[in-house]
C-alpha cells in the first residue's frame, strides 16, 4: 500500500471522530434546560411519570383509566390534569389540548392552564394559536411570576420560529492523541509478492498529537409553501500535527438544496430533499482531492421517541498526484453511498441508535477499487451533573462497528494473485459535560482495528480526544 492510502485513511477517519464528537455534545447542548424553552408543569408532571420507569404500555393504560375517571366526574380538575398530562406525554396532544380548554370552562381564565395549551400549540407549530393563548396568560391578573418567564420563553421562540431565515452552527476544536495516527501497520518487515520487505519509517505506524476544529454550518430559508425549506450544510475539518506534518490537512464539503414537507402527502413529520454536494480535501498544504454530486435524504419522526434517516449520494472524485503522493490519481472515479440511521429514546436518560451503510468506490486502477457494508450501535446515558456549580446533565456515549471491505482486483505491488479484503472493527466511549447553554466540553477515546490480507493495510489505532465544543 502506497505513502497516499494511509494519509487518506487518517485524514477520514480523524475528520470522522471529530464531527462526531461534534454531533453528540450538539445534541447533549439542545436537550440542555437553558437552550430550550422551559418546560411547563404539564412537561414536568409527565417526566415524573416516565421517571418511575413506566413504559409506554403502562401510560396507556393509565390514559384509560384516566379517561373513565375523567368521564365520571368530569369537574375533578386533579384527574383532568393528570389525564392531560400523561397524554401529553404519550404525544396525544389533542386529546391534552381538549382536557385543558375544557378545564377553562370550569377555572376560566387561569395563567397556568392556558400556559400549557399555548405549549402545546407550539409542539404541533400552531403558532398563532399558541400566541393567542400566552398572552391570554399575561393579561390575567396576578400572574405568577414563573407562569410569566416561561410565556415570554415561547414567545421569543415563536418570534425566532417565524423567521424566513435561519442558522446554527456547532464548532469543535481540541487536542487529539493517536497511537497510529498514520494508519501504518505495526512493524516494519513485509511480505510482497512473496519477498520480504522492509518498509521505511515514515510507512510505520507513528504516535501522534494533532490540533483540530471541526464542525458544521447550517441554513435554512422558509420558502412559504407547506413548510418547504431551501438547506444548506457546510461540513469543515482542519488538523495540525505535531511531527507528522505530511498528515495536516484541510477538508470541506457544501450540500445545497430544497428539502419538502412530507406532510401534504399525509405523512407526518417527515422530509425529502435533494442537494448538490461540492466537496474539497488539502493535505500536507497542498491540494489533494475533490468532488462534485448530489444527493436525496428522508427524515422521518414516527414518534416522539423514534427518528429516522436515510440517504443515497454520488460523488465524482479526482485526485491530484504531487511529489509526496505520486500516484493518488488511480482513485479517481465515482463513489455511491447509501446510509440509514434509527434513532429511539427509550427512557428520558438513555437512547440507542443503529447506523447500516453500503459504499461502492469506482477508481481508474481496479485495485483502488472497492465496495463495503457496515452497521454500527450506539447507545447514549444522560444523568445529573455530579457538580453542584453545572446544572445541565451530563451525557455518556457508546459506539461501536464494523465495517466489511473487497477490492475489485489484485495490487501488482502487494500480491498478483490476491484482492484486498478488510475487516474493520472500532469501539468508542465520550462524555460530554455541558459548562453553559451552548458550551460543553467533551472527553473521548476509541480503539480501531482493520485487519487486512494485506500486510501494508493491516493496523490497530487507540486515540484520545479533549475538545471544547460551541454552538451558535
Amino acid at each position: 500500500m502506497s505513502l497516499a492510502q494511509f494519509a487518506w485513511q487518517g485524514v477520514l477517519r480523524v475528520a470522522g471522530v471529530a464531527l462526531a464528537v461534534a454531533g453528540f455534545a450538539a445534541h447533549a447542548l439542545a436537550q440542555a434546560p437553558a437552550q430550550a424553552p422551559a418546560r411547563t408543569s404539564a412537561e414536568v408532571a409527565g417526566n415524573r411519570i416516565s421517571s418511575a420507569a413506566l413504559p409506554e404500555d403502562r401510560l396507556q393504560a393509565r390514559q384509560t383509566e384516566l379517561l373513565a375517571a375523567m368521564l365520571r366526574d368530569p369537574a375533578n380538575l386533579d384527574i383532568a390534569f393528570e389525564y392531560a398530562t400523561v397524554s401529553a406525554r404519550l404525544g396525544d396532544y389533542e386529546a391534552a389540548i381538549g382536557t385543558f380548554e375544557r378545564m377553562l370552562i370550569y377555572a376560566p381564565g387561569l395563567p397556568r392552564i392556558q400556559l400549557e395549551l399555548g405549549v402545546l400549540y407550539y409542539r404541533l407549530g400552531s403558532f398563532d394559536a399558541a400566541r393567542s393563548y400566552f398572552e391570554a396568560a399575561l393579561q390575567a391578573p396576578d400572574v405568577p411570576a414563573e407562569v410569566e418567564q416561561r410565556v415570554q420563553t415561547f414567545m421569543a421562540a415563536i418570534d425566532n420560529a417565524e423567521e424566513p431565515a435561519k442558522f446554527s452552527a456547532t464548532v469543535v476544536s481540541g487536542l487529539r492523541w493517536q497511537s497510529n495516527a498514520n494508519a501504518g501497520p505495526g512493524g516494519r518487515l513485509v511480505t510482497l509478492n512473496g519477498v520480504n520487505f522492509l518498509l521505511d519509517d515514515t510507512a510505520v505506524g507513528r504516535a501522534d498529537w494533532n490540533v483540530f476544529v471541526a464542525g458544521n454550518i447550517h441554513a435554512a430559508y422558509d420558502l412559504g409553501t407547506q413548510g418547504d425549506l431551501l438547506e444548506a450544510d457546510l461540513l469543515f475539518y482542519g488538523g495540525r500535527y505535531f511531527d507528522t506534518t505530511r498528515l495536516n490537512s484541510e477538508l470541506a464539503e457544501l450540500t445545497f438544496g430544497p428539502s419538502f414537507n412530507l406532510a401534504r402527502f399525509d405523512i407526518d413529520n417527515a422530509r425529502f430533499g435533494v442537494y448538490g454536494i461540492f466537496s474539497g480535501v488539502r493535505l500536507d498544504d497542498t491540494n489533494y482531492s475533490g468532488a462534485t454530486g448530489f444527493g436525496a435524504r428522508v427524515a422521518a419522526q414516527p414518534s416522539l421517541r423514534s427518528a429516522l434517516t436515510a440517504k443515497l449520494e454520488y460523488r465524482y472524485r479526482w485526485f491530484r498526484d504531487s511529489a509526496v503522493y505520486p500516484t493518488v490519481s488511480n482513485r479517481n472515479g465515482y463513489q455511491i453511498l447509501a446510509e440509514a440511521a434509527h434513532s429511539y429514546q427509550l427512557t428520558d436518560d438513555w437512547s440507542a441508535r443503529l447506523t447500516v451503510l453500503g459504499d461502492y468506490e469506482n477508481a481508474a486502477a481496479l485495485f483502488e477499487q472497492s465496495w463495503e457494508l457496515g452497521a454500527g450501535i450506539g447507545a447514549t446515558y444522560r444523568f445529573a451533573s455530579p457538580v453542584d456549580m453545572i446544572e445541565a446533565p451530563w451525557s455518556l456515549d457508546w459506539d461501536a462497528g464494523y465495517i466489511r471491505r473487497q477490492y475489485d482486483q489484485p495490487d501488482p505491488a502487494v500480491s498478483r494473485t490476491e484482492s484486498q479484503r478488510d475487516n474493520e472493527f472500532w469501539v468508542r466511549s465520550g462524555l460530554t459535560v455541558p459548562l453553559r447553554a451552548d458550551v460543553a466540553l467533551a472527553l473521548s477515546a476509541e480503539f480501531r482495528r482493520l485487519q487486512s490480507n494485506y500486510q501494508t493495510r493491516d493496523y490497530s489505532n487507540t486515540s484520545v480526544t479533549l475538545s471544547v465544543v460551541k454552538a451558535f
